[in-house]
């Protein structure tokens, strides 16, 4: 059987990707002339703004219960919003989830593993269903993962991906920056060119990310003595007692929430005073979320598990004018959901192939009908597989009502959690042996296995052209080491 990379090598460019975005293009045109004729003029949006918060835990904010750090701007816009408190992302590293975000399908279908490997051509995404809808489309990264490089530009007519820190040993530099920078970066592009008449602008922070190494006065925010600490019941205290320098990571994790969400406080502001926000669909969303000491085996990290502490992201969905907000949904949502969405909300048309499903946001449903969604790990790299879709052998979960199951390959591990009862998933139902979550487990891992049989991933490949420099600069931020701290090659 041919390896993704010899598929990669001789698949050539299809031309009926060009013939599709026409038909968006055209679609696109007749759909909006409609909702100019049929929706009231309140209601349309004029802008869609997509603010991306990287390695950002939902409990970690206080619209989703959190009590001792301090976000009061992402607060304010979650009373504003429509909040969606059941929602996970389908895959826990930087740019496969962005790149589901993006398409509205998993990675075993869109083709993109991990951080490092380039989006195919064939893939069409979130952008340039817009941009062929008459938006004016402006990103503003703050991780090197989402770089141009990587072929995640597709559709972006602005793409600022101008990185100013250095992380890590070897003399690495411009792997990222700052909330500071990023947000700084679209209030200049504002000031030069003017508010469009139809703007999509996604906005990428980074800094929740390890290092957590937030700047003053947020690194002295949150500690013992300034009265701001992780309460006993933290699921990484109610585990196990953390070490206190352990702890201390915490407090850092807190102080790059808040300083992330000041910032975010910043750009909010600035899109009001310029008449933006209240004529714009606003969607906060994370990408995946951080082990905080929950799992002992990886803790301070992302990507090796598909536990709650990885998955369970934030969501919400700003309508003009603040419509519905305060509303809360308990539904069954994920990340391949935003992109159906959006493009329903602006009577746009759904590219063919989405696996996400829609949500009614004029019309909050109080409930969906039984949903089964699906979630895999990037990580361990050296467990990869050689021919048909990498992450086979990693950590892949199915959720159905209340029950997870999760099944770890290499590790030789599967679990089963009731997360309506055991949201950190502390209690395994399959350790006692019992008839009843045995045979529910059999069910969902059939459920498991027949989706992973169905990937059909287009063709991707690890960035080569400039393979050594994306290597070090992927090592320098943590994407490329073991759980011992050695890297590990990049490919199988």
């Amino acid at each position: 059987m041919a390896t993704l990379n010899d598929y990669a090598r001789r698949t050539p460019k299809v031309p009926w990707r060009r013939v599709a975005l026409a038909g968006l293009l055209l679609a696109a045109a007749i759909a909006a002339a409609w909702g100019l004729l049929h929706t009231p003029r309140s209601a349309a949006p004029r802008h869609v703004i997509l603010i991306s918060l990287d390695t950002t835990r939902a409990d970690h904010l206080g619209c989703y219960g959190n009590t001792w750090i301090h976000t009061p701007h992402l607060d304010a816009l979650a009373a504003e919003s429509i909040l969606l408190t059941d929602y996970m992302t389908v895959v826990s590293t930087t740019l496969a989830s962005h790149v589901s975000l993006f398409t509205g399908k998993y990675p075993h279908t869109h083709g993109v593993p991990r951080n490092g490997f380039v989006v195919h051509d064939d893939n069409v995404m979130l952008p340039e269903v817009l941009k062929a809808a008459g938006f004016h489309t402006a990103a503003f990264i703050g991780s090197f993962a989402l770089d141009s490089r990587f072929n995640f530009a597709q559709g972006f007519e602005h793409f600022d991906a101008e990185f100013d820190m250095a992380r890590g040993a070897g003399g690495v530099d411009q792997n990222q920056r700052r909330a500071q920078a990023v947000t700084d970066a679209v209030l200049r592009h504002l000031d030069r060119h003017g508010v469009p008449d139809r703007l999509f602008l996604f906005v990428h922070y980074f800094d929740p990310h390890a290092p957590y190494d937030p700047p003053p006065p947020f690194d002295a925010l949150y500690s013992f003595g300034a009265g701001r600490a992780p309460p006993p019941d933290h699921p990484a205290l109610a585990r196990a007692r953390l070490p206190q320098a352990l702890q201390a990571r915490l407090w850092a994790y807190a102080g790059e929430v808040s300083y992330m969400d000041a910032q975010v406080g910043r750009l909010l502001d600035d899109l009001r005073r310029r008449g933006v926000l209240d004529q714009a669909l606003v969607i906060v969303t994370s990408d995946h979320g951080e082990n905080l000491g929950e799992n002992p085996g990886v803790p301070f990290d992302h990507g090796w598990t598909v536990y709650q502490c990885d998955v369970h992201a934030v969501a919400m969905f700003r309508l003009p004018g603040g419509q519905h907000g305060g509303t809360r949904l308990d539904l069954p949502a994920a990340s391949i959901d935003v992109l159906p969405t959006v493009l329903k909300y602006l009577a746009l048309p759904v590219p063919t192939g989405v696996e996400g499903r829609a949500i009614d946001l004029r019309r909050p449903p109080a409930q969906w009908p039984d949903r089964t969604r699906f979630g895999e790990a990037t990580k361990p790299w050296h467990v990869e597989a050689e021919s048909g879709w990498y992450n086979v052998p990693k950590a892949r979960c199915v959720r159905d009502g209340p029950f997870k199951y999760v099944c770890a390959p290499a590790a030789g591990r599967e679990q089963l959690f009731d997360l309506s009862s055991d949201p950190h998933e502390f209690r395994d139902l399959l350790g006692p042996l019992l008839p009843a979550p045995l045979a529910r487990a059999g069910e969902l891992r059939a459920r498991l296995d027949a989706w992973t049989a169905a990937a059909r991933p287009l063709p991707t490949h690890f960035e080569r052209q400039r393979g050594d420099e994306t290597i070090r600069r992927l090592k320098a931020m943590g994407y490329l080491e073991d759980q011992a701290g050695s890297a590990d090659e990049p490919e199988p």
